[in-house]
């Protein structure tokens, strides 16, 4: 019995010290990748002061309206909130805000998705070269929308984007870092769910 929980401890020391390792080299390649700064919108920057962790989608429109639509979700002391924060800079500024209920699970498993993948790592297109290697027909669209990912901690940010990355996934497939974002922010999606709304 004795000789069971001296193994039983071995055991567990040696899974927290295997976690701990993780995340510091987790850190460490995030570190890497990621430019240290503050970000300059007022909402998210109260976000990423108050909290460890801020991962967020946002939907970016130029064309006729402009306007951003974000999922947030972040982490702080082991909790995780989830927001919906829509801002239109054109035709009349606002922003709203609303706190969304989200499932610890599903945060949970979000987050280690994107720390296996390190999705931080994830280059974008920047907005061009949208199509590499074989493409089928007809690849063009106009007036489409830009998709950013943010991973944000304290005093760091990388914040990787994509014009129309479903489109041309369809389009041109076989992008492995964004057939990664696609399903990052789609994960993201599915966590702060917004009562069906679509986004």
């Amino acid at each position: 019995m004795i000789i069971m929980k001296i193994c039983l401890n071995a055991l567990l020391t040696t899974a927290i010290l295997s976690c701990n390792n993780t995340r510091v080299m987790s850190a460490s390649s995030f570190d890497e990748y990621a430019r240290a700064e503050q970000i300059t919108d007022s909402f998210l920057l109260s976000l990423q002061q108050s909290n460890e962790v801020v991962l967020a989608y946002a939907i970016e429109s130029y064309a006729w309206v402009r306007a951003v639509d974000y999922r947030i979700i972040t982490l702080n002391k082991g909790e995780w909130k989830g927001f919906a924060y829509y801002k239109k800079i054109t035709g009349g500024a606002s922003e709203t805000h609303e706190t969304i209920p989200v499932s610890r699970k599903d945060c949970d498993e979000l987050w280690k998705y994107i720390q296996t993948n390190e999705a931080w790592k994830i280059k974008g297109d920047k907005g061009k070269d949208f199509c590499s290697g074989e493409k089928k027909s007809n690849c063009n669209i106009n007036d489409g929308v830009t998709w950013r990912l943010y991973v944000i901690t304290k005093d760091k940010i990388v914040d990787p984007s994509y014009y129309e990355p479903e489109f041309y996934e369809n389009c041109c497939p076989g992008n492995a870092e964004r057939k990664l974002f696609i399903d990052v922010t789609n994960k993201i999606k599915q966590a702060v769910n917004v009562g069906g709304r679509e986004q």
